[in-house]
């Protein structure tokens, strides 16, 4: 008796960590579903289908009374209660803010991965503790989002029903009177219903173990294990942890909106478990032997000897019993372990993996690996009309017993077929002896070598049916209760699982189709930016051009009359003054009037200075001709076909144009223009458009100076420089090198200086359309290179690379 109570309560032990390792697991599978990450990243829309997946979950589970997320501010988002068995979702007017539940603040203020237990206690519904009384857990753990950020929290509340019933179980058959208390001596489960839950109602919080057995609490609460026997029975015990490192737990509150008041660390949250057998039922049965060997002795006086025999196979009989119900509970906790490692796996894989046939090569493999069978299968199953065909989707076996993918012997017996759809399950403990199996298909069973299965369906929201199948090929198999629980358990798993990989699929393609929407939607954008860009730039350059023209065109007429005359004054002046001077030499006396107007005017002077004046404004002229014919230059409207030129002088019209920005002019800074100019061959291409290249990369270049010296004053002693520098590449190309020592750039800004409307100028200095321009038109007009070199404080360099001939490339 001592033995079996030691063995009973290190089991219980087992089955209460099992099923605190199940709950946890299927926390963390509900913490780490896609929607509810989706819903973080800001798709709202999929809190309907966050909330299907946990009443689906709720639905197959039936462990849960509620299922929630809620975020940082303890509001619920979804919410699936249980029901009566009944789950269903809570609509969203109905949902309410738990900010003040003291397992709200505890899990809030996890890290991620940790795991939040609250003492098993009963649950409180406005103030008071629900009747009937509803014991409960609550597991919650925190949820982050993408970037790390902590967004809420994911809470499942235990029906501790569920526990406290697989506790009981394993204690039917057995003399003792199973007990579990909690670290301060209150029956969670007690012999009387009136002795549980003290702590809980004030009028009984002075109701402990310790007070009705304070011998026994004193070295129960002293140490982990051990038995010892007292007037009131034979007491045996030992300690549960059922927390891991990771996970933690708090005092609780025993009301409903007050604050836990201290945190727990995983081994000090922990359960005293005693059974006692009353002294008795030792006096019972030591009366009950002592008058059954007195009758014996005075009734069989003479069948000594057949008595000593009943004795002897009594107590064989006791002693088998006894081994026999030892193997029983070992099986029984052997299966139970089984079991949750089973799931564990299986949920550890739904996480880990939403790939369908990852999940359903790993659910047969375990079944078939822990149950130790000859082979298990998972079928579809297809109805086409009056039809029923299975294929075989994945297997796991021994070597030699592999069947074909594709194909399933059960789809030959119709009865078999039937059974399974109808009554979504089917055990056949021997195929040869079943009475529900007709001859023909006991022989053709027989023939492929199946001599027993149990077969389930698994149904999945979709409408698919799958048919998770194992088998016993040698020898007939009693399929016990034991193993049927556990393959229904893993079926529940795995139709969770099939679900989940489906709608991840659905998801995976509805994102797929957005994406590439998005992508041709973004092209469309770009090229109608291009296009709109083009159009603007086309439509200013055009302007320019026409004003330059015109001006040109009005300044040429009357410079060139100016400049035609020039000469004939010359002649006409020169030919005065000889006048003038062979008048003095003449042997003339001048009248008092003309000698004092010759003295008045200074005529040595005017005879001097005259010629130089003409001088100077035919220089002038020449200069007005020049600057004319670089606007002529820079305008090129007649040239809308590629034409071969003079690439230096597109560069030096695009500085005339600018020279009224180099020269100093406070509070700007003179800027040195240094020319590098290569021997260039002509180069064919359209010159009014790389004169617009040109002048946008000057006219950036200004502007990155005098940027530079409104930032930094004395960065660059106020003075500076943009060197310009061509040379004949190769060949074919030839380069040109604009350089200037401003502001420059930063990683994130050169990558995105050649996209359209992206400017880094204040509001009316820039249109972000120059470069864009600038590129398509080096890029796609002249399939040339533009590349740009630069560092934040350091300058700034555009490299344009041109072939010289676009005919022949």
């Amino acid at each position: 008796m001592k033995t079996s109570e030691i063995r009973k309560v290190k089991m219980q032990a087992r089955v209460i960590v099992g099923n605190f390792n199940l709950v946890v697991s299927d926390l963390m599978v509900l913490s780490e579903q896609i929607e509810l990450q989706e819903i973080l990243a800001g798709a709202n829309e999929q809190t309907s289908t966050l909330a299907e997946e946990f009443l689906s979950f709720s639905q197959h589970k039936k462990l849960y009374d509620q299922i929630r997320f809620l975020d940082t501010t303890g509001k619920e988002i979804v919410r699936v209660n249980f029901n009566s068995d009944c789950p269903n979702i809570v609509p969203k007017e109905q949902l309410q803010v738990q900010l003040k539940r003291y397992w709200f603040y505890d899990t809030l203020g996890l890290n991620k991965g940790e795991v939040f237990i609250s003492p098993l206690d009963l649950n409180i519904e406005r103030g008071e503790v629900e009747q009937p009384i509803k014991p409960m857990i609550r597991f919650g753990t925190p949820i982050f989002d993408n970037r790390g950020q902590k967004r809420g929290i994911v809470i499942l509340n235990y029906f501790g029903k569920k526990l406290l019933d697989s506790f009981v179980q394993v204690s039917f058959g057995t003399p003792g009177q199973s007990m579990l208390l909690n670290a301060d001596g209150y029956w969670l489960k007690g012999a009387k219903k009136s002795d549980e839950w003290g702590f809980m109602f004030p009028n009984r919080q002075n109701y402990t173990f310790g007070k009705v057995f304070p011998d026994v609490w004193r070295q129960v609460s002293q140490s982990e294990s051990g038995q010892l026997q007292t007037p009131e029975g034979l007491f045996t015990y030992t300690t549960v942890y059922p927390l891991v490192e990771g996970q933690k737990s708090s005092t609780g509150s025993g009301q409903a909106f007050t604050p836990s008041k201290n945190q727990i660390a995983h081994r000090s949250y922990y359960w005293k478990i005693v059974s006692q057998v009353p002294a008795e039922a030792f006096e019972l049965s030591s009366n009950g032997l002592f008058i059954e060997l007195l009758y014996l002795y005075i009734g069989l006086v003479g069948s000594t000897g057949i008595g000593s025999w009943i004795l002897a196979k009594a107590s064989v009989n006791r002693q088998m019993t006894e081994i026999e119900l030892s193997k029983s509970q070992a099986r029984l906790l052997e299966l139970a372990e089984r079991e949750n490692l089973l799931k564990r796996c299986l949920s550890s894989h739904i996480r880990n993996s939403l790939e369908l046939n990852t999940i359903l090569s790993t659910a047969v493999a375990e079944v078939y690996k822990l149950l130790q069978i000859d082979r298990c299968q998972f079928l579809w199953c297809y109805i086409e009309d009056e039809s029923i065909r299975f294929e075989l989707s994945h297997e796991a076996c021994r070597e030699d017993f592999l069947t074909p993918l594709g194909s399933s012997p059960i789809e030959k017996v119709e009865m078999l077929s039937q059974a399974i759809i109808q009554e979504k399950f089917l055990q056949l403990d021997n195929v040869l002896t079943d009475a529900r199996l007709d001859s023909v298909s006991r022989d053709f069973l027989l023939s492929v070598g199946l001599a027993s299965l149990v077969a389930v369906a698994i149904y999945t929201h979709s409408n698919r049916l799958g048919i998770l199948v194992c088998q016993q090929t040698k020898d007939a198999h009693i399929w016990s209760d034991n193993e049927v629980e556990l393959i229904l358990g893993v079926a529940d798993q795995l139709a969770i699982a099939i679900d989940q990989a489906e709608l991840y699929n659905q998801s995976r393609a509805a994102t797929d189709v957005a994406t590439i929407q998005a992508e041709k939607l973004q092209k469309a954008l770009l090229q109608l930016q291009q296009t709109q860009a083009h159009l603007i730039q086309t439509e200013k350059m055009s302007s320019l051009g026409q004003l330059v023209a015109g001006i040109a065109h009005e300044i040429n007429n009357p410079v060139n009359f100016i400049y035609g005359n020039l000469n004939h004054i010359k002649q006409d002046v020169q030919q005065l003054l000889e006048l003038i001077e062979l008048y003095q030499t003449a042997d003339v006396t001048p009248t008092p009037k003309l000698q004092a107007y010759l003295e008045n005017i200074d005529l040595d002077f005017i005879t001097e200075d005259l010629p130089k004046m003409i001088a100077s404004m035919k220089m002038g002229s020449e200069r007005i001709r020049q600057i004319v014919l670089s606007l002529r230059n820079f305008s090129r409207l007649e040239e809308a076909e590629m034409k071969s030129v003079n690439i230096h002088e597109g560069i030096e019209s695009s500085l005339l144009i600018l020279q009224h920005r180099l020269k100093e002019k406070s509070p700007k800074i003179e800027i040195e223009i240094i020319k590098e100019y290569g021997n260039l061959p002509k180069v064919e291409c359209y010159p009014g458009q790389l004169n617009q290249v040109f002048m946008n990369l000057l006219n950036n270049a200004i502007d990155a100076i005098e940027t530079l010296l409104v930032m930094l004053p004395s960065s660059i002693n106020n003075q500076g420089k943009i060197a310009i520098e061509t040379e004949i590449y190769d060949s074919k190309n030839i380069s040109v090198k604009i350089k200037d020592n401003g502001v420059g750039m930063n990683e994130e800004v050169k990558k995105r200086i050649f996209d359209p409307f992206f400017t880094t100028k204040p509001v009316g200095k820039g249109t972000g359309l120059g470069l864009s321009i600038s590129y398509q038109i080096i890029t796609e007009k002249h399939r040339g290179t533009i590349e740009c070199l630069s560092e934040q404080g350091k300058g700034t360099e555009f490299w344009i690379k041109l072939p010289v001939q676009q005919s022949g490339s």
